[in-house]
């Protein structure tokens, strides 16, 4: 169910897929739906933010590199305006994911000085 919603798909796409895959009915699966609240912070509990920043990084770095392999064996002007922009986007995804944790480390410490009420130059 996360897996295709990360995709995507609509609720209606996931259950229809998901009722036909499992056979069962639809509306197990909107019970699902409507019970994440409660299962999905479990499931996703064991999840180190780590390890999963340096998936996400890899990702990043694995597009990049695929689309810079494009950009240096097409030879389509439009096919290497592609490249260069999907490398551009992944370059700046992946900087915004590798300084948004230190940023919001440094928000948190700010906020804290806030609530404390010591003046934060």
């Amino acid at each position: 169910m996360l897996k295709l919603e990360g995709l995507g798909f609509s609720q209606a796409e996931i259950v229809k897929e998901l009722s036909q895959k499992n056979a069962c009915s639809k509306r197990t699966i909107y019970n699902d739906f409507e019970a994440r609240a409660t299962w999905q912070p479990i499931l996703q509990s064991d999840v180190k933010p780590n390890e999963v920043l340096l998936k996400v990084i890899n990702r990043y770095e694995q597009v990049y590199r695929q689309a810079s392999i494009r950009l240096l064996t097409f030879e389509n002007e439009l096919a290497q305006l592609g490249a260069l922009n999907t490398m551009l986007k992944a370059n700046s995804l992946l900087f915004e994911t590798a300084v948004l944790p230190e940023l919001m480390g440094r928000l948190k410490v700010l906020e804290d000085k806030a609530a404390k009420g010591v003046f934060v130059p």
